[in-house]
């Protein structure tokens, strides 16, 4: 497959993690929206709702690990040291929420099953609180790429400004306030599949060769 076949096949997988990522969203809103403020954390979790909902966010950050190389790669000598730093930071960052989500969709339905009175203790409030604090910690973690990719301007400057501003509106503990940092993902993926090529050097590259390759005057 040619390098813009892979970046194409990139752009896909990321617009498809953003949309899998936002249904996600929208059910784990409506599931603790039917159950108001005094829900039953037993009940929501042996639910197939939660499964599934839980399900399709560990699918969707497990695209969005992979797709998180491509994205930096065609980045990558244009956002320089500050791209690079960002890389590392967003790829753990994905990967420890990540390995979070995995749990969120296996153990939390098991204690309900087989141990219910467990999720009734005080304690099991951390469940509750962790997984938007896990999602805060995917947003954190993308800030310095977001930063470095504005900086870099090998993608369209209004889609790095809206990686940006989505990644900080992901921090604010509000519902459904991922969502526009899942539809920047998704404008990246978009860009992705329409461009037959990515410089990695990107526009400063670019420049840097023409000047190199420009014959001087007689």
């Amino acid at each position: 497959m040619t390098t813009s076949g892979l970046f194409r096949l990139n752009g896909f997988a990321l617009v498809l993690a953003a949309v899998v990522f936002a249904v996600a969203e929208v059910i784990s809103f409506s599931i603790f929206a039917a159950q108001g403020e005094d829900y039953d954390l037993a009940e929501v979790a042996s639910s197939g709702a939660f499964f599934l909902q839980s399900l399709l966010t560990l699918f969707a950050g497990t695209l969005l690990l992979g797709c998180l190389v491509g994205l930096y790669l065609g980045q990558s000598e244009a956002a320089g040291r500050l791209g690079l730093v960002g890389f590392l930071l967003a790829f753990f960052g994905t990967a420890f929420v990540v390995g979070d989500f995995s749990a969120t969709t296996f153990v939390p339905p098991l204690v309900a099953l087989g141990a219910p009175a467990f999720l009734d203790d005080p304690l099991s409030g951390v469940l509750q609180a962790w997984l938007p604090f896990s999602f805060g910690v995917l947003a954190f973690s993308w800030l310095p790429l977001a930063v470095a990719t504005l900086r870099a301007r090998v993608y369209p400057r209004g889609t790095s400004w809206f990686l940006l501003v989505g990644a900080v509106l992901a921090l604010v503990p509000f519902p459904l306030a991922n969502l526009p940092f899942y539809a920047a993902l998704a404008w990246v993926g978009l860009y992705l599949l329409r461009t037959r090529d990515v410089a990695p050097a990107g526009r400063r590259g670019s420049k840097k060769t023409r000047r190199r390759n420009k014959k001087p005057r007689r």
